[in-house]
């Protein structure tokens, strides 16, 4: 018997293939189980996101039976709707806040002291209690920051500083404060008076300028404009006396209104050396003496971190400074603003 020998190329196998594979049928596009109508009322929905985030939970409690196909149809559909919704709704109110004028984040007085039908009488004739300075002389002491900026809006820093009452006058009050505390920017040779945030207990914050300063001594006179009230207050300047008590007030680590006592330590020339306990929060607060009259207005302390075993050296400059015009530099008006604060104490002081 015969065999007969087969060559099988490589063309014949390729066409073998291709004679015998199943012609492939095109798949049939399946219509989407969500109808054009309501697609189309969904979008509706779109400008409006808290309504189409509500439909979008009952849409989806009320498939919740329906087959994996429709379930996974609408969860996309939603998912496209609330993206789209959620960035229109962004943009709009990036375009409304920047557009739209928004209400100020400061008042444009001091309501506080503007309602006050009268002011402590200083110096007081009797030596004041610790109750009693309290009572009588906090709400003359105002908290000091510096202006931050909050999308546009000024508004106070998180930094605080202290400042007292010098002269309730017709026209507007008169604070002293430190001048590191009022951070200033603009310089008088400029001509542009900066300004900060003074708030009283109240908490509502104010614009105050910055009216004079006198670097060298680190000390800064502020003004707020007065809106009502006809009450009138002169602060008294004291002499200080080394060893004699005091009171500091000032808003130490945040702690506003905080009353502290001493003594004066020493006295170097235009710096008293107090007792009391000070902290960051207490610059630019008032040193008050037994009787109400202004001492000194805080500056610094001694840095433990220098010498760990330091404690109770605290220094303020002396009010003294505020008598002495030359020592300042003035924006606008300043000048007349601490000459007439100054013949009102001349004034007070005949009486």
């Amino acid at each position: 018997m015969s065999s007969e020998k087969i060559t099988v190329s490589a063309e014949d196998i390729d066409l073998a293939v291709h004679v015998l594979a199943p012609a492939e049928i095109p798949a049939k596009k399946q219509p989407s189980p969500i109808p054009v109508w309501a697609k189309a009322c969904l979008w509706l929905l779109v400008p409006v996101l808290p309504l189409l985030c509500a439909i979008s939970v009952i849409l989806r409690i009320a498939f919740r039976t329906q087959p994996p196909r429709t379930r996974y149809a609408l969860v996309s559909l939603l998912a496209t709707l609330l993206t789209v919704s959620s960035l229109l709704a962004l943009v709009a109110g990036v375009a409304i806040y920047s557009l739209v004028p928004l209400p100020p984040m400061v008042n444009s007085g001091l309501p506080d002291l503007d309602q006050r039908t009268g002011f402590p009488s200083l110096s007081s004739a009797v030596t004041l209690s610790s109750a009693e300075v309290s009572t009588q002389l906090k709400p003359l002491v105002v908290v000091v920051s510096p202006v931050a900026r909050f999308w546009g809006r000024e508004a106070a820093s998180p930094a605080l500083g202290a400042g007292m009452l010098l002269e309730a006058g017709p026209d507007g009050y008169l604070f002293a404060t430190a001048n590191h505390v009022v951070n200033e920017t603009a310089s008088p040779a400029r001509g542009s008076a900066p300004h900060v945030m003074v708030a009283m207990e109240g908490g509502l914050w104010s614009r105050a300028d910055v009216v004079a300063t006198c670097r060298s001594n680190d000390m800064a006179l502020l003004w707020v404009e007065r809106h009502s009230g006809a009450a009138a207050f002169a602060q008294p300047i004291g002499k200080p006396q080394d060893g004699e008590p005091i009171f500091v007030i000032g808003h130490p680590e945040g702690l506003k209104y905080t009353l502290s006592s001493g003594i004066i330590s020493g006295l170097h020339q235009d710096v008293l050396q107090i007792s009391a306990a000070i902290s960051p929060g207490n610059s630019g607060g008032p040193v008050y003496d037994g009787h109400g009259a202004l001492l000194g207005v805080v500056s610094s302390k001694f840095d433990r971190n220098n010498d760990a075993n330091a404690e109770n050296l605290g220094f303020a400059k002396s009010a003294e400074l505020l008598r002495n015009p030359s020592l300042w530099s003035f924006y606008g008006n300043g000048r007349q603003r601490l000459e007439q604060y100054l013949k009102d104490l001349q004034a007070n002081q005949k009486m």
